[in-house]
């Protein structure tokens, strides 16, 4: 992958989502409606409209396909009518599957795909002594943390280089 390939990999991956559309008025009613098939302590109709408005105010924030997935997921997974407090630990679960948050996680997923190709092939080329001191020098320094702790570099006053043996033969010098 190229250095223009990963900095375009990496404006989408760092780009924030598009704001999700919050539940109308309606749309919540219905997902209450729905909720309300799980048994609960027996209110008046008073006590009922308080209540949908007290669950409008906690939860009426949540974007549309959030909702409707923490009711979902409430039906198959409580056995009573859930306080808000449950409602908003469900909600906690939920990971948006929309195209935009597909495309951000698959730019996430090349440009770790590739870091670890790159991190691999270095740690190949320094495990054969097969790397330059320009490349080394332009490790990030965990990886030639990494590689010193396998023996494959030799740190001194905060650089690294290739053992003074591997060193000389990269260099055309005889060992």
């Amino acid at each position: 992958m190229t250095a223009e390939q990963r900095r375009d990999l990496r404006a989408i991956a760092a780009a924030p989502l598009p704001v999700l559309r919050t539940c109308s008025d309606e749309g919540f009613d219905r997902c209450m409606a729905a909720l309300s098939i799980l048994p609960r302590r027996k209110s008046g109709s008073d006590e009922g409209a308080v209540l949908l408005e007290v669950y409008r105010r906690a939860l009426g924030g949540l974007p549309s396909a959030q909702l409707v997935w923490v009711v979902d997921t409430a039906l198959v997974r409580l056995k009573w009518f859930p306080t808000i407090a449950e409602l908003l630990e469900i909600a906690g679960e939920w990971r948006r599957d929309d195209e935009h948050a597909r495309a951000q996680a698959r730019a996430e997923a090349a440009l770790r795909h590739d870091r670890q190709a790159r991190y691999d092939g270095a740690m190949t080329a320094l495990s054969r002594g097969e790397m330059d001191q320009g490349a080394i020098d332009a490790l990030p320094l965990p990886w030639a943390q990494a590689a010193a702790r396998l023996g494959w570099l030799v740190e001194s006053a905060g650089r690294f280089a290739l053992p003074r043996p591997v060193a000389g033969r990269i260099n055309g010098e005889a060992a």
